[in-house]
């Protein structure tokens, strides 16, 4: 049995998720914070040993101390997927370490589909970053922008944000522009108090000219100035996006498994 955890106690709550994961994911801070809309379960009240957050719009992630512990709540997290399933809705779990991978496995066997990705993030503490002045190409995220948005339309901010409106609110976001095109686009795919994780693209036919290495550059810059620490997370096998983390500063640190449901 899994307990809906109170909202008083997230300051705790995230230091003992952050001992068994120092490197957890942006998400699960967006919805402790309020940010988004979610749940964190524990499966005991004063001595948890597994974390599971889900959010309203389909995303979880598990956590815990130990596989035997995990082993004990998995029919939680089964009993969550065949819901989903019934209702045709996507089941995506972001999971925490070895502990928790081996027990999703023996759970759902070849039922769901699963994927590494490597971890970054960016030290707040870094020297100043040179951001190049390109005004006239720069826009901050708009309804204009998600309007003529290839990658990030309204239906992107309603997945993970709840709504185009709840996104610009709270969240951040910066478009390059070629005249009324949107060629490039940096923005929070999860944001919370402390914290942002960054979603990037940029149109094939201008890649190779540097507009991703601008836009993120553009991101990172307003993060630092609202005091929130930067994330980056890519596909073990996307090499070009490493690169380019590695390029704007950031740091490696971790590579975990996600395990999805086909559609």
């Amino acid at each position: 049995m899994l307990y809906l955890v109170d909202q008083q106690r997230t300051g705790a709550v995230k230091e003992e998720i952050r001992r068994i994961d120092p490197a957890y994911p942006v998400f699960v801070d967006a919805i402790l914070d309020g940010v988004i809309q979610g749940d964190l379960y524990v499966d005991h009240r004063d001595h948890p040993c597994v974390y599971f957050a889900g959010m309203t719009t389909d995303i979880y992630y598990v956590a815990g101390k130990t596989e035997a512990a995990l082993s004990l709540c998995s029919t939680f997290i089964v009993d969550v997927y065949k819901k989903q399933k019934r209702d045709n809705r996507r089941f995506t779990l972001f999971s925490a370490n070895p502990a928790s991978d081996e027990m999703m496995k023996k759970c759902f066997g070849s039922q769901l589909n699963e994927m590494q990705r490597h971890a970054y993030s960016y030290d707040l503490t870094s020297p100043d970053l040179i951001v190049p002045d390109q005004d006239e190409m720069i826009k901050r995220t708009n309804e204009q922008v998600i309007a003529a948005s290839k990658v990030f339309p309204s239906s992107y901010y309603e997945a993970y944000w709840g709504g185009v409106d709840h996104f610009l609110s709270n969240g951040v976001g910066v478009a390059i522009l070629n005249g009324e095109d949107v060629v490039s686009e940096c923005i929070s795919i999860f944001l919370s108090e402390k914290r942002v994780e960054i979603d990037i693209w940029t149109d094939e036919a201008c890649r190779g000219k540097g507009l991703a290495l601008l836009a993120a550059q553009q991101m990172i810059s307003i993060c630092v100035e609202k005091g929130k620490t930067p994330h980056w997370d890519c596909d073990v096998h996307h090499a070009a996006s490493a690169k380019l983390a590695e390029k704007l500063g950031f740091h490696w640190t971790k590579t975990y498994r996600l395990f999805y449901a086909s559609r």
